[in-house]
Formats: structure tokens, sequence, C-alpha cells
């Protein structure tokens, strides 16, 4: 029997019906599109990664990210931060038809410890009371990241650089040392305060007495032979300017006028002082008037006839 062409016509769509019925009823693997986040952070950086999967993918699709420091997440979308620095290989993978389908896209993550600025924990010195003779050896202890510079300033014009600077004050007094440390995230600064006394030598440190000087009967006037003693007190005076001086006149028994005579003999020597660089400040003059309990009949009285300087420490 011969097809009619309706038959023909009608078997065709059937045909077509049923092929597209079966494209209907295919499951449609998993396919993940696209994956974003970071290139870079620092550590305990929170931030957002995100994936895109192709939406007609057969449901349910399962998601997991894995961040390459040994913990993961689930989701197309997931907030995450690392905690130590280095580079990660951050994962996304999606899945469906019970894993019979499987996709997965990834990106890296450079992952850095934020800037530290410099910040001074410490400054010390070796010696907090050092003399104008000595070096004074300076310390710091600084963080941050390097490079970084040091910037000292002594308090007396100086100034230094690097960790551990050393300086002499070459002046007695009491200095502000201070330092600014730097880097390029930042700066910070810290001070000390050190006392610097004059330098003094050993003879300084052991000085007791100091020559008297003698006069002759009724006078204040210096003698060479007083002059040679006195000579001697002013170059130990001109060395220890840690030492000043007290003069005491002193008038012998049958002298005229005792107390302004032992006055004049004292202020003779500080005359003297005075003249070879001594400052005046560093100089106290009493007059003692007579010598008491001696007559001047006894012999010797000579000895009484004299001006005593007094080595005085001053610290």
């Amino acid at each position: 029997m011969k097809n009619h062409p309706l038959s023909s016509l009608l078997a065709t769509g059937l045909f077509v019906l049923f092929a597209a019925g079966m494209i209907g009823c295919k499951s449609v693997p998993v396919d993940v599109l696209d994956v974003n986040g970071p290139d870079s952070l620092q550590t305990n950086q929170a931030a957002t990664f995100s994936a895109t999967v192709n939406p007609d993918a057969k449901q349910p699709v399962d998601t997991r990210w894995d961040f390459g420091d040994n913990t993961s997440a689930q989701g197309n979308t997931a907030t995450h931060s690392f905690n130590a620095p280095g580079t990660y290989n951050v994962t996304f993978t999606a899945s469906n038809r019970k894993g019979k389908s499987v996709d997965s896209e990834g990106l890296s993550v450079v992952v850095v410890n934020p800037p530290q600025p410099a910040k001074v924990l410490s400054i010390s010195a070796n010696n907090m009371n050092p003399d104008t003779r000595t070096a004074v050896q300076f310390r710091s202890s600084v963080t941050g990241d390097t490079p970084i510079t040091y910037s000292w300033s002594f308090g007396d014009g100086g100034t230094g650089s690097g960790a551990s600077p050393s300086h002499t004050f070459s002046r007695p007094g009491t200095y502000t040392v201070s330092l600014n440390a730097s880097n390029k995230a930042g700066s910070d600064s810290g001070s000390l305060t050190i006392t610097v006394t004059p330098y003094e030598a050993e003879v300084c440190r052991e000085l007791a007495v100091l020559n008297a000087a003698f006069f002759g009967r009724n006078s204040s006037v210096l003698t060479d032979e007083a002059r040679a003693a006195l000579s001697d007190n002013l170059a130990i005076l001109n060395e220890c300017p840690n030492v000043n001086v007290r003069i005491e006149g002193i008038a012998a028994p049958g002298e005229r006028r005792p107390q302004r005579l032992s006055e004049d003999r004292a202020r003779a020597v500080e005359q003297f002082y005075t003249d070879g660089g001594v400052t005046a400040s560093r100089i106290s003059t009493t007059g003692k008037g007579r010598v008491a309990g001696v007559t001047s009949k006894k012999e010797g009285t000579s000895q009484y006839r004299r001006a005593d300087s007094i080595p005085v420490r001053t610290n």
C-alpha cells in the first residue's frame, strides 16, 4: 500500500517532538564559568571570593572552596582571611549528577604582613653619668619594617645615626638625648636624660690638703715663697673643676689689727687664684683673726702668719 503524504508528514513531526523531548530530559553537567577574588591580601584581612556556574546545570549542584591553607568553605560566595604570609592557590569546585560531573577553577593569592611602622621600644646608655672625656655608647631597640633610619640628637648640638652611636660631651651639664626612627610606614621617637660631670683626674679624687701661704709680720703681701706654694695649688684647682677652695686667713699673736689682717691675707690668696683662672664662684674667704690659745712669747709664732687653702669637693 502506498504511503499517503499526510501520513509521512505526521510521522516526521512526531519524531521531531520525540527528539526534542529527549533533549529536554537530558541532565546538563555543571560548568564553572568564572571565579573572582583578590590577587593580594594582608594577613588577617578578610576578603570575599565568588564563583559562577552555568544556570542550566542539573540541580542539585554541590560547591566547595579550598583556600590552600587547610581550610574550606561551601557556597558560591565565601569570606576568608589568611593568618600567615605566603602564596595560596584557591580552588572552587562544583559537581552535580551525583558526582558524575565535576568542574573547578582556581586563582592565586599573595598574602603579606601589613606594613610595620618604626617603633622605638627603648633607648639606653652604657654610662648615665659620664664625664667630659668619656665617650658614651648609646643603644636603641627599634621594631618595624626595614630599612630603618636612625636620627639622634644629643642635646649639645651634636647628632648621630645608626642604632648604636657613640658620643662625647665636651661640657658638663644635663642633656636630653633623643632618637627619631623612621621607615616607609611611619616614625617614632624616644628620649632619655643624661648628666655629664667635669673630667676629674686621679689627683682630684685623692686631694685632701693644699699648700698654705705664709706672710711676713703684719703683712698681707705674698712673698715669692708664698707664690710658689700657691702655684702648685693653682695647677691642681685648674685641673680639678669639681674642687672648690675655702681660704682661711690667720694672724699670729702680737700682730696689729689681727681680724683685718687675717681677712686681707685671705683676699690676697683669692686674688692670686682668680688671676690664675679659677672662677670666683669656686672660692670663699674668711678671716679667722688671731690664732687662739697661743701667746706672742711662744717660739715659732711665724707659722700662724698664714692663709690656709682648704679643698671642698662639689660632688
